[in-house]
This record gives C-alpha cells, sequence and structure tokens, in this order.
C-alpha cells in the first residue's frame, strides 16, 4: 500500500514530535514540544518541495529548547 507525499510528511512528523518530547521531557511538557514542532512545521506551508520538511522542522523545533535552556546550537 502506497502513502502520498502529505501522509508519509504528517507520519515523519508525528514520529519527531514523539522523540523530542522522550529527548526533552525533563525541560518541556509534551504539550510545548507539540506547539514548537507544529510552529515549525507550518513555516514550511505552501513550500513546493516537501521530502525534507521533517528534517528542518526537528531542528528548528531541537533548536528553540536547547535555546531557552541556555545551550550553544
Amino acid at each position: 500500500m502506497d502513502i502520498d507525499v502529505a501522509e508519509r510528511e504528517h507520519l515523519t512528523v508525528a514520529e519527531l514530535e514523539a522523540r523530542l518530547a522522550g529527548a526533552f521531557a525533563r525541560s518541556h511538557s509534551a504539550e510545548r514540544v507539540r506547539s514548537a514542532v507544529v510552529a515549525a512545521h507550518h513555516r514550511f506551508d505552501g513550500r513546493p518541495i516537501r521530502d525534507y520538511v521533517p528534517i528542518f522542522v526537528e531542528r528548528e523545533a531541537e533548536r528553540s529548547f536547547r535555546c531557552r535552556l541556555g545551550e550553544q546550537t
């Protein structure tokens, strides 16, 4: 069964959200992680090339958490 690009992107972003929620569980609530991921994902709305969007979303969300913790990125 093939899944389309949008569905694959959605599944990948959900997986990275879960991964980030686990990685930052001590410092950020799951709701905060979800909010950061959704905000980062929306930055790429309307962009024609979608293949790398989940990678960019993860990097941006993770960077925002590390900045809040005062870590270097």
